[in-house]
């Protein structure tokens, strides 16, 4: 059972629902986790901040975006993580 609820789209403050569009419209979807994050917007932010700059292929030179999208999969997969 989960310690947070989970806001939806329509449960969501101005400040979520900021954040869930922006997230919906970089990834298609807004994820449990950033959902969850959503109780601290300020945290939450930091964190698809984060999230955005290190799928940017143009920023981390490293890895395709394919990859690491490939490489999250599996890290999920393997972890038992359902998405």
């Amino acid at each position: 059972m989960a310690h947070l609820p989970i806001p939806s789209d329509d449960e969501a403050n101005p400040d979520q629902a900021v954040l869930f569009k922006h997230s919906h419209k970089m990834f298609g979807r807004v994820a449990n986790a950033v959902r969850v994050a959503s109780h601290t917007p300020k945290l939450a932010q930091s964190i698809f901040s984060f999230i955005v700059a290190s799928l940017r292929q143009e920023i981390t030179e490293n890895l395709p975006v394919r990859t690491k999208c490939l490489v999250i999969l599996k890290t999920s997969t393997l972890n038992g993580c359902a998405y």
